[in-house]
C-alpha cells in the first residue's frame, strides 16, 4: 500500500513562520528575564545569544518542518544533472 503525501500549503507556511517567531521571542524573553533577575551577566548573555541561540532556532525549524510536513527524504529528489 502506498502512502499518500500532500504538499504543505499556505497554512503550513504561516504556522512555520509563527512558530519560528514565537520560539525566537520566547528565547529572547527568557534571556532578558535571566539578565534582569541577575542570573546572567551581560557578557554571558552575549555569549549565550551567539553560541546557543542559533542552534536552538535551527532545532526549532527542524522540528516545525517535520511536524508540518516539509520533511523529504533522499528518494524524493531527482537525479543531479550537471550542465
Amino acid at each position: 500500500m502506498t502512502t499518500v503525501r500532500f504538499k504543505p500549503g499556505p497554512a503550513s507556511t504561516r504556522a512555520f513562520n509563527l512558530g519560528s517567531l514565537a520560539a525566537a521571542l520566547l528565547a529572547c524573553v527568557a534571556m532578558g528575564a535571566c539578565l534582569w533577575a541577575g542570573v546572567l551577566t551581560l557578557p554571558e548573555l552575549v555569549l549565550l545569544s551567539v553560541v546557543v541561540l542559533p542552534p536552538y532556532l535551527l532545532l526549532v525549524a527542524c522540528v516545525l518542518g517535520v511536524w508540518l510536513g516539509y520533511s523529504r527524504d533522499a528518494r524524493a529528489h531527482g537525479p543531479v544533472r550537471y550542465s
